[in-house]
């Protein structure tokens, strides 16, 4: 039997892991025409998430689109295009479906220099924008007439860096009447997202119901792990699960990369545990070293503070002394700036997302 793990991509059956609950209320949302604001860190699975839900749906049309590494309008436009030619699986019908519902959009036709197939690109003019995606927002609408729609736009937090709040509006406007359209505006930077529908003053405020995404319990990883194990003809302890999971916080991504590096092991101990985790850490460290090395002074003085005491006590003296600060308002704003990176949050403690950064950070290597 092959590997079953998967922690790159999107995880698809059998290596997706439970949600059973989560997938049962975004379904309830979708059904009923209602928006959603789906965020969790990355690793987390939102995407596989999403996904999965999709492939399963029967009375609403899915579409996703995928605006992680978008830096303006146009590139939004691009991204919806792709979203939306799912839904034509046939050139001739896609042609079709711009020529009579997107007046603003044409096709630059050209051959692909690896396939020699030919190929279909849009073109737009960057003065009609707007009006292309007004456009593009009607044709779906058009589409939910006869059929409910959801429209999944995953790493949604992008279109705050587009320009302004003119162009968030412009989407406002566009949405807000779809009552046969669910919309899916999922994230994985939290700040950044939260911030765009719980502020009073952006376009987006309360339009969509909050749906934090949490990690996968153990109990759920242990009866997946063991279910995977089993079919291969293979025996696995429950304890052993559980200490992996607990190594990995239960991030999903981490979860499953880990026993995809212990799947080749016949025999399990825990000396393989130390090795893995160790592995694991190493890899990463060019990807640590350029974000610490982005980071000013006493950022890392407040990173290397969270991950010394977890975030308990992190204002007395002492603690203060050992990290190089001298008063708490410091410390207060290297966490706020740090925040935003994406690295850290904080519930009732500040604690640091990525379990093997925290670990490389303790070690002393950076």
């Amino acid at each position: 039997m092959e590997n079953p793990f998967r922690f790159s991509g999107v995880v698809e059956e059998p290596a997706f892991c439970d949600r059973i609950k989560e997938q049962k209320e975004i379904r309830r949302y979708i059904e009923s025409s209602q928006n959603v604001l789906l965020y969790s860190h990355r690793r987390c699975g939102k995407s596989s998430l999403i996904l999965k839900i999709f492939r399963e749906l029967k009375n609403v049309t899915p579409v996703y689109i995928d605006l992680y590494g978008t830096t303006h309008v146009g590139e939004f436009i691009i991204s919806f295009l792709k979203g939306i030619s799912s839904l034509e699986s046939q050139m001739n019908r896609l042609m079709k479906m711009l020529r009579e519902g997107i007046r603003s959009i044409g096709l630059h036709f050209s051959m692909d220099p690896i396939t020699g197939m030919p190929t279909a690109s849009p073109v737009f003019n960057r003065a009609t924008q707007d009006k292309t995606i007004d456009e593009l927002f009607a044709m779906i609408e058009t589409l939910s007439k006869k059929k409910k729609l959801v429209v999944a736009f995953d790493e949604f937090q992008e279109v705050a860096a587009y320009g302004g709040d003119a162009f968030e509006k412009n989407l406002r406007k566009s949405i807000q009447k779809h009552d046969r359209i669910s919309y899916i505006f999922a994230g994985s930077q939290r700040h950044l997202i939260t911030e765009m529908f719980n502020d009073r003053k952006r376009a987006f405020y309360k339009m969509a119901t909050s749906f934090p995404l949490g990690k996968i319990e153990t109990v759920d990883y242990t009866e997946w792990v063991k279910g995977l194990y089993r079919k291969a003809k293979r025996s696995i302890e429950n304890s052993f699960i559980e200490d992996v999971v607990a190594l990995c916080e239960n991030y999903p991504m981490y979860v499953q990369e880990f026993f995809f590096n212990l799947w080749r092991e016949k025999e399990l101990s825990f000396e393989h545990l130390d090795r893995v985790e160790r592995d694991m850490v190493e890899k990463r460290i060019p990807e640590y070293s350029y974000v610490w090395d982005s980071l000013t002074l006493n950022q890392k003085r407040a990173l290397k503070l969270i991950a010394r005491t977890a975030g308990k006590n992190i204002f007395a003296a002492e603690n203060l002394d050992k990290s190089g600060f001298r008063t708490a308002s410091q410390v207060i704003a290297a966490l706020a700036s740090i925040e935003k990176i994406g690295i850290l949050d904080k519930n009732k403690e500040w604690k640091i997302h990525d379990p093997f950064f925290r670990r490389w950070l303790l070690s002393g290597q950076n």
